[in-house]
């Protein structure tokens, strides 16, 4: 964000708080400069977010064609329906000891990286909400991001 702040409009916001300061008005140009370079930094701002989502949904896009792919070739593979594959990684993770929260990890973050599964679809494997999933993922990646930095 501070990437937006540019020296125009800190000098914009300078000269406006200046001016309460002195408890006096902006001159007209004083203030279509500074409403121009907040317009300016909004705008910047939302192109960000946009471009933010787009890159998202993108890798959302990417995450889930994997999955597709990898659920193809694994139901070759084990020459099993779906609905079993589901149902031995149930089983797998019913039997992880329930205080062993390192082989929970792993077993999530496995089903995640490994085979592509969405957050939805690992929350119906170890019963748990798909939305807890993904703050649980979110939380993660904010972690460990922190951790290599």
């Amino acid at each position: 964000m501070t990437d937006f702040l540019t020296p125009e409009l800190l000098d914009a916001m300078e000269t406006k708080f200046s001016a309460e300061k002195e408890h006096r008005q902006l001159s007209w140009l004083e203030r279509s400069k500074y409403n121009l370079e907040v317009m300016k930094f909004r705008d910047a701002l939302m192109r960000s977010e946009q471009q933010t989502k787009a890159e998202q949904l993108k890798l959302r896009k990417q995450h889930e064609q994997k999955f597709i792919n990898t659920r193809k070739i694994m139901m070759r593979q084990r020459n099993q329906t779906w609905e079993e594959i589901v149902q031995d990684f149930r089983r797998q993770y019913a039997a992880i000891l329930p205080d062993d929260e390192e082989a929970k990890t792993e077993f999530k973050l496995m089903l995640y990286n490994k085979y592509y599964f969405s957050p939805t679809l690992i929350g119906n494997i170890v019963n748990q909400s798909p939305k807890t999933i993904w703050l649980w993922l979110e939380e993660w990646a904010f972690e460990n991001e922190n951790l290599k930095g």
